[in-house]
C-alpha cells in the first residue's frame, strides 16, 4: 500500500468523541427499520410451523385457511409427498406459509392450515445422547466425534503436579432475542427483486436470494438502512426470507413478513452449549503442568458446538477432545464471539481452583501462566494495571468473612479476539461544486455506530467536520462489502474510506494548484480549508475551493487494502458481586475493563461497544436461559417474560479504559468485551460465598442448591 494512505498521526477527527449522526432520527422515530417498511398494496405473510421436535408431515390442508377473510395466497413448504423433504427436526421448523391483507388475517388463516403429523421419536437431552440412550435420529449418531487435540506429554505433566483438579464445567443455550425480529419486506417488478431486510449484510442477503431463488444477483436489491439487533443471528438469511420472497411473487404484489417473539427464540438460532470435564495438575510455585479436557456440546439439530479450550493461558502439555451433540432443536447461529464466552468460563474458573490449590492470589496465578507479551497479548500489563485500579488488594480470600446473609467478592477473566479487515469492500467518495461530500459504501450499520465512523474518516482525510459528510450504506447498490460479523466491519471499510477521500482530494488539489501557484503535492485540506503547506493565508475555504469543480463531480473509488488493519486484541475484566446467601440472588456491583483494539476511531461509539458487551455477557451470567420441557422437547420459555434478561437496575457501573494503539491500525471491537464478563463475575460470586458454582447461569436456585451441597 501506498504510504501517503497510512492513517495520520495526528487526526483531527478520527479518535475523538462524534455522537452518532442518525441518533436524533432514532430517537425521533424517523429511522425507518425493516420492520417499518410499508409499500403499496403491500400484504403480509404468516409461517406455519411444527409443535414438534421431530416429525412426518404426512398432510398439509389449506382448505381451511381459504375461508379466512382477507386470505390471498399460501405456499406448502413441507411436501408431504416429498420423502426427502417432509421431516420437520425441531419445534418451529417451516410447514407452510400463508398471506393475506392483514397481519392479523394472516395469523388467523396460518391457524386454519391443517397439518397432519407422524410424529417421530426425539432427541431432547444431550446427557441422553451421550449415555446413548437416546433414539437413533441423525445419519451417522446423535454424537459426532471431533479431533482430539494433543501437545506435550500429559503423564510427565500430571506426574510432576503438587496438586490435580478433576471438575466438570459447563454453559448454558441463549438465544440472540433481537430487539427488532427477523424478516422481510420482498417486492417484484418482473424478474427484478426489492428486498427490504434486517440483516448484517445486504450482500450476503442478496446472494442468499439470488441463489435460493434461482437469479441473478444483478437481479435483487437489498436495502437495510437500519437494524435492530442482530449480534450474529442475522448474517445469513433465514428461511423466512426466501418465503416471503416466494410469497410476493406468487401474490403478485409486495409481502412482508416479520416473526414473532416466539419464532425469534426457536429458530433464528442460539449460542451453542458447553461442557468439559477437565483434569489439570499444577505445581507447586503455581504452574500448570497438565490440562487433559473432554468437551462436548450442542448447536441443536445437526449443528456443531465448538468453542476454544483451554482459554489463551499457556500449558506445555495438553489434551484435548470435543464431541458434537446433535438433539431436536433450532439450530445455533454465530452469536457475538463465538465460543469465546464459553471456552472462557470454563477456563477461567478452573484457574482460581488450581489457584486456591497452591494458595496463590488469582492475578498472580494468572500472570504465572500468560503467554508472552506482544501488542496483540497485553494481559500482563492490563491485569497489573486493572488491579490497582480496581482495588484488588482489597480483596479477601476465598469465602467473605463478613456477618450477615449479603457477601461480598471480586473475580477476574481475560478474552481476545481476532477481528481484523478484509476486502472487498469498495468506498465511492464524490465532491460536488456545492461542497457536499457523499461517501458509498455497501455495508451496513447494525446498530454500533457504523455511518458516523464513516463519515468520521472521510472528514477527517478531507480536513472537514464529520456533519459536512454524507455517509451511504445499507444498500446492495452502493457496492461489495462484507457483512457485520466478527468485529470486521469498521477494519474492512475504513481503508478504503481513506484512500477514496484521499484520491478526491488529490484530484481537487489538481483543480486548484495553478491557481494558488504551487504544485498540487504542496497544498494540505485542514479546518475547512484547502491552502498551501505552511502558508494558510495562501489558499481558499473548502466552499470556495469545490466551485472550482465544474458540473461533473469528482468522484473515486477504492477498496481495503493491507497495511491499515491488523488482528487480535487482548483485554481484562474485574467484576464485583454481592450474593445475598438466604435468596441467592447475585448483584454485580461494578465491572472495570481494560481492552484494546487497535486504533480507536470514535471514543464514543467504541466505549458503548464495550457497555452493550459486558451486559450481553452479564445477561449470559445471571439470567438468559433457553429451558425445554424434558418430555416434549418444547421450550417452555418463548417470550420475554420468562425468558430474563437484565433490567437497567441489574446493571453495574461500567468503568470502560480503552487502549489506543494507532500503530496496529483498526482491528475491531464488537466481539472482544463480551467475552470475560461472565467468567469475572461467576468469580466474584465464588470469592463472595466460598464455593464453586461451575455452570451457568447463576440463578437463585443454583447458589442455593450449591450453599447447601456445601453445609
Amino acid at each position: 500500500m501506498d504510504p501517503k494512505y497510512n492513517w495520520p498521526k495526528t487526526p483531527t477527527v478520527v479518535g475523538t468523541r462524534v455522537k452518532r449522526l442518525d441518533g436524533p432520527d432514532k430517537v425521533s422515530g424517523r429511522a425507518k427499520y425493516t420492520f417499518d417498511v410499508a409499500r403499496p398494496g403491500m400484504l403480509y405473510g404468516r409461517i406455519v410451523r411444527s409443535p414438534y421436535p421431530h416429525a412426518r408431515v404426512t398432510g398439509v390442508d389449506l382448505s381451511g385457511a381459504q375461508k379466512v377473510k382477507g386470505f390471498k395466497s399460501a405456499l406448502i413448504v413441507r411436501d408431504p409427498k416429498d420423502d426427502k423433504a417432509n421431516t420437520v427436526m425441531y419445534q418451529g421448523d417451516e410447514v407452510a406459509a400463508v398471506v393475506a391483507d392483514t397481519e392479523e388475517h394472516a395469523i388467523d388463516a396460518a391457524r386454519a392450515v391443517k397439518v397432519e403429523y407422524e410424529v417421530l421419536p426425539a432427541v431432547i437431552s444431550v446427557d441422553a445422547a451421550l449415555a446413548g440412550n437416546a433414539p437413533a435420529v441423525f445419519t451417522g449418531g446423535n454424537v459426532r466425534q471431533g479431533q482430539t487435540q494433543e501437545s506435550g506429554d500429559l503423564a510427565a505433566g500430571f506426574k510432576s503436579a503438587a496438586f490435580t483438579l478433576d471438575q466438570t464445567y459447563s454453559t448454558h443455550i441463549i438465544t440472540h432475542v433481537c430487539m427488532e425480529s427477523h424478516g422481510t419486506v420482498c417486492e417484484w417488478d418482473g424478474d427484478k427483486l426489492t428486498a427490504w431486510v434486517t440483516t448484517q449484510g445486504v450482500n450476503s442477503a442478496r446472494e442468499n436470494l439470488a441463489t435460493g431463488l434461482g437469479i441473478p444477483q444483478t437481479n435483487v436489491r437489498v436495502i437495510c438502512q437500519y437494524m435492530g439487533g442482530g449480534f450474529g443471528s442475522k448474517l445469513q438469511l433465514g428461511a423466512e426470507g426466501l418465503i416471503c420472497a416466494r410469497l410476493a411473487k406468487q401474490a403478485g404484489t409486495p409481502v412482508k413478513l416479520m416473526l414473532d417473539r416466539k419464532e425469534e427464540h426457536l429458530v433464528t438460532g442460539n449460542r451453542p452449549s458447553a461442557a468439559a470435564r477437565v483434569k489439570a495438575g499444577v505445581a507447586a510455585d503455581g504452574t500448570i503442568t497438565a490440562f487433559d479436557g473432554e468437551s462436548w456440546g450442542t448447536g441443536g439439530a445437526g449443528a456443531g458446538a465448538g468453542f476454544p479450550l483451554p482459554y489463551i493461558y499457556q500449558i506445555a502439555n495438553r489434551r484435548r477432545a470435543h464431541k458434537d451433540v446433535f438433539i431436536n432443536t433450532g439450530q445455533q447461529r454465530p452469536m457475538r464471539a463465538p465460543g469465546h464466552p464459553q471456552g472462557s468460563f470454563i477456563t477461567e474458573i478452573m484457574m482460581d481452583e488450581l489457584a486456591d490449590l497452591v494458595k496463590m492470589d488469582p492475578v498472580e496465578f494468572r500472570l504465572k501462566n500468560l503467554p508472552p507479551e506482544a501488542p496483540n497479548a497485553m494481559w500482563r500489563s492490563y491485569l497489573k494495571e486493572g488491579a490497582e485500579a480496581f482495588g484488588w488488594s482489597k480483596r479477601h480470600p476465598t469465602g467473605d468473612p463478613a456477618p450477615g446473609s449479603i457477601k461480598r467478592g471480586m473475580g477476574v477473566a481475560i478474552g481476545t479476539w481476532g477481528g481484523g479487515g478484509r476486502g472487498p469492500s469498495l468506498a465511492h467518495c464524490e465532491i460536488a461544486s456545492d461542497g457536499s461530500v457523499t461517501m458509498r459504501v455497501g455495508t451496513q450499520d447494525i446498530g454500533t455506530g457504523t455511518r458516523t465512523v464513516v463519515a468520521m474518516v472521510t472528514a477527517d482525510a478531507l480536513g472537514l467536520q464529520p456533519s459536512q459528510v454524507t455517509p451511504q450504506i445499507g444498500d446492495t447498490q452502493y457496492g461489495v462489502s462484507g457483512g457485520s460479523g466478527g468485529s470486521t466491519t469498521a477494519a474492512s471499510t475504513t481503508p478504503g474510506i481513506r484512500i477514496a477521500a484521499l484520491k478526491a482530494l488529490a484530484a481537487l488539489k489538481e483543480k486548484l494548484a495553478p491557481e494558488l501557484g504551487t504544485g498540487a503535492d504542496a497544498l494540505v485540506a485542514e479546518g475547512g480549508r484547502i491552502h498551501v503547506a505552511g502558508d494558510s493565508s495562501k489558499g481558499m475555504s473548502w466552499a470556495d475551493a469545490c466551485k472550482r469543480i465544474g458540473p461533473q463531480p469528482i468522484s473515486t473509488e477504492a477498496d481495503w487494502q493491507p497495511g491499515m488493519t491488523s488482528v487480535t486484541t487482548s483485554g481484562v475484566q474485574f467484576a464485583e458481586a454481592t450474593v445475598d446467601v438466604k435468596t441467592g440472588i447475585v448483584h454485580a456491583t461494578r465491572v472495570l475493563v481494560i481492552q484494546d483494539c487497535g486504533l480507536v476511531l470514535n471514543q464514543l461509539t467504541a466505549e458503548s461497544q464495550v457497555y452493550g458487551g459486558v451486559i450481553g455477557s452479564l445477561n449470559f451470567a445471571l439470567f438468559e436461559d433457553r429451558i425445554l420441557d424434558k418430555v416434549t422437547g418444547q421450550m417452555v420459555n418463548p417470550n420475554m417474560e420468562w425468558y430474563l434478561l437484565a433490567g437497567m437496575s441489574d446493571v453495574p457501573p461500567i468503568d470502560v479504559r480503552l487502549k489506543n494503539m494507532p500503530e496496529r491500525g483498526v482491528v475491531g471491537l464488537g466481539e472482544p468485551p463480551t467475552v470475560p464478563t461472565a467468567a469475572a463475575v461467576a468469580l466474584a460470586v465464588r470469592n463472595a460465598i466460598g464455593v464453586t458454582v461451575r455452570s451457568l447461569p447463576l440463578t437463585p436456585a443454583k447458589i442455593l442448591q450449591t450453599l447447601q451441597q456445601k453445609a
